[in-house]
C-alpha cells in the first residue's frame, strides 16, 4: 500500500534474513513439517577455472 499512499506515520518495514526465520521455525516453533512442505532453493555455485 505504501507505493500508492505513503504515510511515514503508519508505514513500517521489517527486514529479516529468511535463514533466521527458518531456524526459528525449526528449533523454537518445532514445526519441521512446515519446512518440509517448502521448496527451498539454494543459489548455484559458480565454478572458476584456473588457466
Amino acid at each position: 500500500m505504501s507505493d500508492m499512499n505513503y504515510d511515514p506515520e503508519i508505514c513500517r518495514n521489517i527486514m529479516v534474513d529468511m535463514r533466521y526465520i527458518l531456524f526459528i521455525v525449526d528449533k523454537y516453533a518445532e514445526a519441521q513439517h512446515l519446512i518440509e512442505e517448502m521448496k527451498l532453493v539454494r543459489p548455484k555455485k559458480i565454478v572458476v577455472e584456473n588457466r
